[in-house]
């Protein structure tokens, strides 16, 4: 259960994970969203898409400061008034913009409960602005939570911090209410002792039966939860037990057999002593080469008589025994002596065989397991005088078996899973590598998983991995992989080696996890942080960055660059004249034609409403960049045809500031390229101006374009 439990715990910390980095990625889309004409569109779209590729949420909300609405992948929900719920209460008292608030679970009218994942929005005071929040759809947590349901009086829930239960499985007749207080005590028992997970042999159900039960606890650090949530995994001890009784049905026939034909030939050798003596010899040896100990009750002394095995397998010592050789029952727990007890009387009743498993602490401390069997033995007038039976330790047995149970469990999982024998030949897979891969099993057992290779990785990028799983025993990383219909899919894959007492290899076990949806949504998020959404050129911190990389490898090499900022002419008379939807194109025009005046190498970046900025990464002389400058102002004196049927001109004022003539610095290099432009400006527009020390004017004279703001700050 505590593997089970990990296994629950890893894919909701990994959607967990996922969900903040989309929050994440909309509060820092949120200003060109609800500043844009076409903002409110764009971020209606983004979060629909984020909505398609993710199935663990049902809703993205971003609320103002009132608590309305105003951006959500339903659109039933823009305007609703979501003030008074906790996921944007919590987030207002708290004001801490690092934190990932999680709300207890509240009833929706399709009778499910939700939890939601909220963050908060500061506004440019620091003052509250609104929430954004993920609702997580409960259907996926119910299929999570039955796929580790390995048995039926396996029960499995997902509890919030505050003990309400978000999801019970089965599905319990009671309320949730009643479920809730069924968890509390044990919930902060776990969550006071402050480890990850814990487990508990009391009772969690509302007959009060016996239950094993595992809490582990998701709060990945990373998120910087508010509260936690709870897996919470428990099953029947009467359950795990029925397997058991059933092996033991079939077993005790046998050893019942055994001991009432070594009775029935004791009593019919009694006048033949010596071939008694050996009869009696050879079950001794028998039992003690078995491990099997033999033991009489007598029912009306309530004495016991027991061989030399059965002293060994409870640590007593047989010097010390007490006159009734009773001392054993001081190692059994309350509930197994009433066990015993029970079972002795229905015994005797009924006249059938005996048979139960126990639990003992002998006196050195170890805790084991016994298995008892037992025959009635009655005089002629078919009154019970005995009992007669055998004891064996099973704790062993009981290990195995329960290891086997977990790893089957384990094996059927919902990750791909694959075995190989040490010569690396694919022994067995799982059902989900099937549905992942396409193979039936047949078609890959007894193949390498070579078979499975995109040609992406070099034979380096294997030997270092096998390198790594030869010494550390173990290796994951992000593989590509090739399905059988031939797609190519990223993957993450861990390979475990399993060893032998010796160390020896004997197997190796793989899991693969596709991270396709992943990979997207991370690549989705870098647009939008990197990226202006409208013209798709560099936005302010791309171009820091490459500006402070660009001018680090000019002095490493003693190199020169350039700086160009461009400010556009009479554009604010087109965007009134012909509106915002023509002024977007016009400068989603000039972005294309900029980039055709550049190298590939070059950056061209937008970093206000018509404001761009050519980073040349390398130049030779002062003309080079001239040049530049002057085919930049040409290109953009020509007229634009607008799709819409317009057709506008306008002119550039452009300042040029080269490497490390006008500047050993970005903040300075900046500044100087933004003098230029205003001198370009003031100059009568529609030209481009190359700076010159007379154009100084001092830095508390003069407000830098937003261009300059960008750049300066690329200074880490």
């Amino acid at each position: 259960m505590r593997i089970q439990a990990k296994v629950v715990a890893d894919n909701l910390s990994r959607q967990l994970t996922a969900i903040n980095q989309s929050l994440m990625a909309v509060q820092q889309a949120l200003p060109y969203w609800q500043s844009s004409p076409i903002g409110h569109i764009e971020g209606q779209q983004t979060l629909e898409n984020m909505d398609a590729a993710m199935s663990s949420v049902r809703t993205f909300l971003v609320t103002d400061a009132q608590g309305i609405v105003t951006f959500t992948n339903r659109q039933e929900l823009l305007g609703y008034h979501a003030f008074q719920r906790e996921y944007v209460q919590a987030p207002l008292k708290a004001m801490d913009p690092k934190r990932l608030y999680v709300s207890p679970p509240f009833k929706t009218v399709l009778n499910n409960y939700l939890v939601n994942l909220s963050r908060v929005l500061l506004d440019g005071q620091q003052q509250f602005a609104g929430v954004v929040s993920a609702a997580i759809d409960p259907t996926d947590i119910d299929i999570l939570l039955n796929s580790v349901r390995y048995s039926d009086d396996m029960q499995a829930a997902l509890v919030h911090g505050d003990g309400h239960v978000v999801i019970h499985q089965p599905v319990s007749e009671v309320s949730m209410e009643q479920e809730m207080a069924e968890y509390q005590a044990f919930l902060g028992r776990h969550l006071r002792s402050r480890q990850e997970v814990s487990g508990f042999l009391d009772a969690v159900s509302d007959s009060g039966a016996p239950r094993l039960s595992v809490m582990r606890t998701i709060s990945p650090e990373a998120l910087a939860m508010d509260k936690p949530l709870v897996v919470v995994l428990s099953r029947s001890r009467e359950a795990m037990l029925a397997g058991w009784r059933s092996d033991l049905r079939q077993q005790i026939l046998a050893y019942v057999l055994l001991v009432v034909c070594s009775v029935a030939g004791l009593m019919l050798s009694q006048r033949q002593r010596v071939q008694k003596i050996m009869t009696a010899t050879r079950l001794k040896l028998a039992t003690e080469a078995s491990g099997v100990g033999i033991w009489e009750f007598d029912l009306v002394t309530k004495k016991y008589q027991w061989d030399n095995t059965m002293f060994a397998l409870f640590g007593l010592d047989p010097k010390a025994a007490s006159p009734r050789n009773d001392d054993w029952i001081r190692q059994l727990p309350p509930q197994d002596l009433q066990r015993m007890r029970e079972a002795t009387r229905v015994t005797i009743k009924n006249k059938q065989p005996f048979g139960m498993t126990f639990q003992i602490r002998r006196p050195d401390g170890q805790v084991r397991f016994m298995r008892n069997r037992a025959a009635l033995y009655s005089d002629d007038d078919g009154v019970p005088r005995r009992l007669i039976g055998v004891t064996e330790d099973v704790t062993k047995r009981k290990q195995q078996q329960a290891e086997l149970r977990v790893a089957a469990a384990a094996f059927e999982s919902h990750e791909s899973m694959l075995v190989t024998n040490a010569q690396v030949e694919i022994l067995r897979v799982n059902h989900a590598f099937c549905k992942l891969f396409g193979y039936a099993p047949d078609e890959v057992v007894g193949k390498n998983p070579r078979l499975l290779k995109s040609g992406r990785h070099d034979v380096d990028y294997y030997a270092a991995m096998w390198s790594e799983l030869m010494q550390q025993h173990s290796w994951q990383g992000e593989v590509w992989n090739t399905r059988k219909n031939g797609e190519e899919f990223p993957c993450w894959l861990c390979i475990t080696a399993v060893c032998d007492e010796a160390g020896l290899v004997t197997h190796y076990v793989a899991t693969h996890t596709d991270i396709t949806l992943r990979k997207a949504a991370e690549d989705e998020v870098k647009r939008l942080a990197f990226f202006d959404p409208l013209t798709q050129l560099p936005n302010r911190r791309l171009l820091a960055d490459r500006l402070h990389q660009a001018m680090s490898k000019a002095k490493r090499d003693r190199g020169q660059l350039a700086l160009i900022f461009v400010d556009l002419d009479k554009f604010k008379p087109i965007n009134d004249r012909h509106g915002h939807t023509a002024g977007d194109q016009l400068l989603q025009a000039v972005a294309h034609r900029l980039r055709t005046c550049v190298r590939e190498s070059d950056t061209v970046a937008r970093v206000g409403g018509d404001e761009f900025v050519v980073l040349l990464n390398t130049v030779t002389q002062t003309q080079d960049a001239t040049c530049v400058a002057e085919k930049i102002h040409a290109t953009l004196r020509l007229p634009f045809h607008l799709p819409q049927g317009q057709s506008v001109q306008i002119s550039s004022s452009a300042g040029v500031a080269l490497y490390p003539e006008h500047g050993l610095d970005e903040a300075t290099l900046s500044h100087h390229a933004d003098v230029a432009m205003y001198a370009a400006k003031a100059g009568g527009r529609d030209r481009y101006v190359v700076y010159e020390s007379t154009l100084d004017t001092p830095l508390t004279d003069i407000t830098p374009s937003p261009a300059a703001a960008a750049a300066s700050n690329a200074t880490p």
